[in-house]
């Protein structure tokens, strides 16, 4: 496609960073919205500044500005929704967070570390100079060194703690329950020395030298058989449900997909040239892919694993992205342009967005709360002919809306024919169910502090293709707007 538009650890001064009384500055839309979390973009001068966040798909309609100043952005690591945390790294490998709640920018330490890594966007996990991990957290800190240097961290949902260190054959992997600096559980891995996990996933696959993936329990840290690659292993990422992995390997035309379910390269899907880097949109529906040779942009679609387009952008930590309608935004010059990456058409352009760094995300946090919401909790007497509680409280109909949501219709929709307790049985759900040679996989999720397993096919560009499948599939489904 041609060019489009022309963080040693020290702690003492480490318990939260700086904090600004001042609220932050928020512009409420006036287009009314129903459901759903509205679609948001936050922004951030690359050379550090004032950060905003934007409605899209309006990226010039600022709906928040944060009252402090960040420092140049690297990375996004997580989004807490809860408590409206973005956390990320500075261009000094320090970890911080934006709190789209006060409006502050929180710089969690003023020393780098290694391997910075968030799974909850509120906690943040890191290693330093020594070898010991490092947990930063809004309320405090907890250090902790392993019997041998640290060499990557990967922390889970459920707030488990899967360490790896040690070199060669003395290699090994702790399992913590952070603050508690006991291990729970310890497991030699020889030779290993990195790997990757996936927010949602309980499976990590570590690097065994140059051309080998060993698969690690996260919760009983058994191994699985390893898996060898004609090539060394360049690059490697998860679906957001860590229910596959995809690896790009050295001197290889070949986008490989390893089966977390199955232990084994599942497919691999033709690249046009030899890759370098890759990434996955974490809405589930596309992998990125670098072209080694060339500023091109090869999009694979995660439900059909074939190259649905190419694209033409500079390569950063933030762009090329999805964005929340699947649209791809690229780098064109000091400009940002959104691609249909189907069509390869130019569907909108931010003039001079490549000055900022860029993170979309969904929420709903911007919006207004109902006046009932804050007001005290009523309980009835002792008498039983005393007034009873309140009643109900009316629907939040006044409350005035927020920023422009997210148009469901254009983040597609999602086939799910059943929530499980047992990974087993969703697995086995899943197997069963095949619709025009694609196969329902298992996402892994939480509900109410407990992990659900659902059997999901999709997403869907429509609603009607959506149901057209779940009738083929002859079970029992629904369709929900939205990525798994």
């Amino acid at each position: 496609m041609r060019s489009l538009t022309g963080f040693a650890l020290v702690l003492a001064a480490c318990s939260g960073g700086d904090r600004s009384g001042r609220p932050a500055a928020r512009t409420a839309s006036a287009t009314p919205v129903a459901t759903g979390p509205d679609a948001l973009v936050l922004r951030v001068p690359r050379t550090g500044g004032v950060a905003r966040v934007l409605s899209y798909p309006h990226t010039d309609s600022v709906v928040w500005t944060a009252t402090d100043s960040a420092p140049p952005i690297e990375r996004v690591l997580a989004f807490d929704a809860d408590a409206g945390l973005v956390a990320a790294v500075d261009g000094r490998q320090r970890p911080l967070w934006f709190d789209l709640r006060s409006g502050g920018v929180n710089v969690a330490t003023p020393r780098s570390l290694r391997g910075l890594t968030s799974v909850d966007g509120s906690m943040i996990y890191g290693v330093g100079v020594d070898g010991a991990v490092a947990r930063f957290a809004p309320s405090d800190n907890w250090v902790w060194k392993p019997p041998a240097p640290a060499r990557a961290v990967f922390p889970q949902i459920g707030g488990t703690l899967i360490v790896l260190g040690g070199v060669g054959d003395a290699a090994r992997v702790w399992r913590l329950y952070p603050p508690n600096p006991a291990a729970r559980d310890t497991a030699a891995v020889p030779g290993a020395t990195g790997g990757a996990g996936a927010p949602l996933g309980d499976q990590i696959y570590l690097t065994v030298g140059k051309r080998t993936l060993l698969g690690l329990a996260a919760r009983t840290l058994t191994t699985s058989d390893p898996i060898e690659f004609d090539h060394p292993i360049r690059a490697m990422a998860a679906t957001p449900s860590g229910d596959r992995f995809y690896v790009i390997t050295d001197s290889s035309r070949t986008l490989e997909i390893v089966s977390r379910y199955q232990n084994r390269v599942s497919a691999g899907v033709e690249l046009p040239g030899r890759a370098r880097d890759l990434r996955v949109d974490p809405f589930g529906r596309y992998v990125l892919v670098r072209s080694a040779e060339n500023d091109s942009v090869w999009v694979m679609s995660v439900g059909t694993d074939r190259i649905v387009g190419r694209l033409r952008s500079a390569w950063r930590e933030d762009l090329p992205f999805v964005a929340p309608d699947g649209t791809v935004a690229v780098a064109d010059g000091g400009n940002v342009v959104f691609v249909d990456p189907l069509a390869e058409r130019i569907v909108r352009v931010s003039i001079g967005g490549a000055s900022d760094f860029w993170y979309a995300f969904v929420w709903p946090g911007f919006r207004p709360r109902a006046a009932s919401l804050d007001e005290p909790a009523r309980f009835p007497g002792d008498s039983d002919t005393t007034a009873g509680a309140p009643p109900p409280v009316a629907a939040e109909s006044a409350a005035a809306a927020p920023a422009v949501s997210a148009d469901s219709v254009k983040l597609g929709f999602t086939l799910s024919f059943a929530v499980l307790l047992d990974a087993d049985k969703a697995r086995t759900r899943a197997a069963a169910i095949v619709v025009n040679g694609q196969a329902a996989r298992v996402v892994t999720g939480m509900s109410g502090g407990t992990a659900v397993y659902r059997v999901v096919l999709g997403p869907y560009r429509t609603r009607d293709e959506a149901e057209r499948a779940g009738r083929a599939s002859g079970q029992s489904y629904f369709v929900y707007p939205g990525s798994p």
